[in-house]
């Protein structure tokens, strides 16, 4: 009991000042305040039923980002993104494939594969959470806000054949402020979708997606929040 006490002592210490900075700062802002858009590119790899038989490497697809969202209190935001481009791994059924047989000894790895390549897209809704603000305050001129978020969204294979499906992801995002509406973000995300998304149903709970993104983020005016 004494554990449960101090650690929720703990806890009312961080929460308490965050939450009254929160209240503090929602009055000064009004609703049309600390919209942004946000725009980054990178790659992703999806982890398909037989993608590990892939190298790493050759699985590495270019990933566009696009988004739009606001800040709600200094520490709770949401985004409306739109993500995607293309996936690579390996099939053995011959959806998405690219006509290309995978190298393998018959009974190894490999045999009866060949390399898959299709266009996919996820449109999904995101809340985040500025830890900054929240654990050290809100300060207009920070220079790194560390941003974790979950969402979930729709996601969609555009190759015959269609595929449409759900997604659920969680990230971190990291902006850093070069000037007062600009800054440059680092987008490391997750994410997870069903297992027949590809064309390949291996038995599995699902597939997954990893992403990393670098971007710019524009953030319109009016901008902050009053202490």
């Amino acid at each position: 009991m004494k554990k449960f006490l101090i650690a929720g002592a703990l806890c009312a210490m961080m929460i308490f000042p965050a939450a009254a900075q929160e209240v503090s700062a929602r009055k000064g802002a009004p609703a049309k305040a600390n919209w942004f858009v946000s725009a980054g590119f990178g790659g992703q790899v999806y982890l398909g039923d037989h993608d590990r038989q892939v190298e790493f490497g050759k699985r590495i697809t270019p990933a566009l980002d696009i988004a739009v969202g606001k800040w709600f209190t200094p520490s709770i935001g949401l985004r409306l993104m739109y993500s995607g481009l293309s996936a690579k791994g390996a099939t053995q059924n011959g959806v998405h494939s690219t006509g290309e047989v995978m190298p393998g000894e018959k009974g190894g790895w490999g045999y009866w594969l060949s390399y898959q390549k299709f266009n996919e897209f996820s449109i999904s809704a995101e809340v985040l959470f500025n830890l900054n603000n929240v654990f050290a305050g809100y300060r207009e001129d920070r220079v790194w806000s560390c941003c974790p978020y979950v969402g979930i969204g729709y996601a969609r294979v555009t190759d015959e054949p269609v595929a449409n499906g759900y997604l659920i992801r969680g990230g971190l995002f990291n902006s850093f402020r070069v000037a007062k509406a600009w800054a440059v973000n680092l987008d490391l995300r997750a994410g997870y979708l069903g297992d027949d998304f590809d064309g390949e149903v291996g038995g599995r709970s699902g597939d997954g997606l990893l992403t990393a993104t670098v971007g710019v983020t524009y953030k319109f005016g009016p901008r902050g929040w009053n202490r």
